[in-house]
């Protein structure tokens, strides 16, 4: 572990940010190395945020050293989570399990945590509690996960993570994460490495065709970064999960009914043309809780043939259900040419993410969870993304939308005009 440095960063009420690296606590064994599948290498341009917030009741003890220490046994678990980017002969990238470590971050806040959570304009405050730094331009040297320590004034804590999305997709990071809460309560810990059989996809309708829901972009090198044509505004806002059935009361799948009622307001801002393509994320209805690090949730697309703004949301909603799974198209098209295509998916077509289902508050500190816990990405195309997190409240649900600066303020205007709620968080 290196001695932590300085960084002259920070901002509004947050200050004193210490950069300094923490490793496995034993060796990898040399020439260990990860190879990405199609689809991981499909999502290296995607990155996930997430912040996990404990109270003082809960963290004011907590050391950092006890902190770094306790990531030691998961990083042993999980050696490519430490290692570094290479290229093959070929291009295709590859993670070289070479124990060169994670980034850890020190930082202190003068807000408490309620008055964090009271905040209606945090975009200062969470870019502040999630450092990041994009894959690149020289792989070798580039963090795969950054992990930010901030201490409140109150003396609760928030851990902020910054994760490559070619490691796996968010129940992957919420796995990792929970592995590190059992590792501090003193649990000896386990996590397998994905087998070949556990990596690939089912084909359920073998085309050929190449999928919808990503789209491929020019090069961009070894800086992993979104080529946005447009400026991206980001918009939250909390619910409940009656509320949201209230639309629909015969149907049960409050994230399809949500997702149908969001696409029909953007496509009456929008206008024409309408989004009559879009990709659904979520977990797969027959797969397991993921105990291994993997890009495993489902990846659909769904087209239709009519007018969104004017369809009834029954058959809006019928058509999302209807959604053809990519993620083995995908995966083929993530080696194709040896795996050196870019491509994006969030945001290629219009997304919806169902994150709801993933188990960020198990991350239990002395057997209690997290007061808030906050999930986004990072590299959203131009077509927008809608994210939906699980609450603190088992029946509430969290919305975030990524959209077009210049179409977010006529899509606020439609979700008023549902009644959908009242804004949390409003990021310009």
């Amino acid at each position: 572990m290196h001695m932590p440095r300085l960084q002259e960063e920070g901002s509004g009420p947050f200050c004193g940010f210490w950069l300094s690296t923490v490793g496995s606590g034993r060796p990898t064994e040399r020439g260990t190395i990860h190879e990405p599948t199609g689809l991981d290498l499909a999502m290296k341009l995607h990155y996930i945020k997430a912040i996990y917030i404990y109270s003082a009741e809960i963290a004011s003890d907590l050391t950092v050293m006890h902190v770094k220490g306790t990531f030691f046994p998961v990083f042993d678990q999980i050696p490519w989570t430490t290692g570094r980017l290479r290229r093959s002969g070929s291009g295709r990238p590859f993670i070289k399990c070479n124990d060169c470590g994670t980034r850890f971050i020190e930082s202190q806040c003068d807000l408490t945590v309620d008055e964090w959570l009271r905040g209606q304009d945090r975009s200062v405050v969470e870019s502040s509690l999630v450092y990041h730094q994009p894959v690149g331009p020289e792989l070798a040297f580039s963090p795969l996960i950054y992990i930010q320590m901030t201490r409140f004034k109150c003396g609760g804590l928030a851990l902020g993570l910054s994760w490559a999305h070619i490691m796996g997709d968010p129940f992957s990071l919420s796995h990792f994460f929970n592995l590190w809460t059992r590792a501090l309560a003193g649990e000896e810990i386990y996590s397998p490495k994905p087998s070949v059989v556990e990596r690939g996809f089912p084909k359920p309708n073998p085309t050929g065709k190449e999928p919808v829901s990503i789209k491929r972009v020019d090069p961009v090198g070894d800086l992993w970064i979104i080529p946005n044509k447009s400026k991206m505004s980001t918009y939250s806002f909390n619910l409940t999960v009656k509320q949201v059935q209230s639309h629909f009361p015969a149907n049960e799948n409050e994230f399809e009914i949500l997702s149908g009622i969001i696409w029909k307001c953007i496509a009456k801002a929008r206008g024409e043309p309408e989004p009559v393509k879009i990709t659904i994320i979520r977990s797969d209805p027959n797969g397991l809780k993921p105990r291994a690090l993997r890009n495993s949730k489902m990846i659909s697309s769904v087209h239709v043939d009519f007018s969104i703004a004017d369809a009834k949301l029954e058959e809006i909603v019928k058509s999302i259900g209807e959604a053809t799974d990519e993620r083995s198209e995908i995966d083929e098209a993530g080696v194709k040419d040896g795996g050196v295509l870019d491509f994006v998916l969030y945001g290629a077509k219009l997304t919806f993410v169902d994150l709801s289902e993933v188990d960020f508050y198990e991350a239990k500190i002395k057997e209690m969870s997290p007061v808030s816990v906050y999930c986004s990405v990072q590299g959203i195309g131009d077509e927008g993304a809608v994210v939906v997190l699980p609450a603190a409240d088992r029946e509430a649900r969290v919305v975030t939308v990524t959209l077009p600066e210049n179409e977010m303020e006529k899509v606020k205007c439609e979700l008023r005009k549902c009644g959908l709620i009242t804004p949390l968080v409003n990021r310009e």
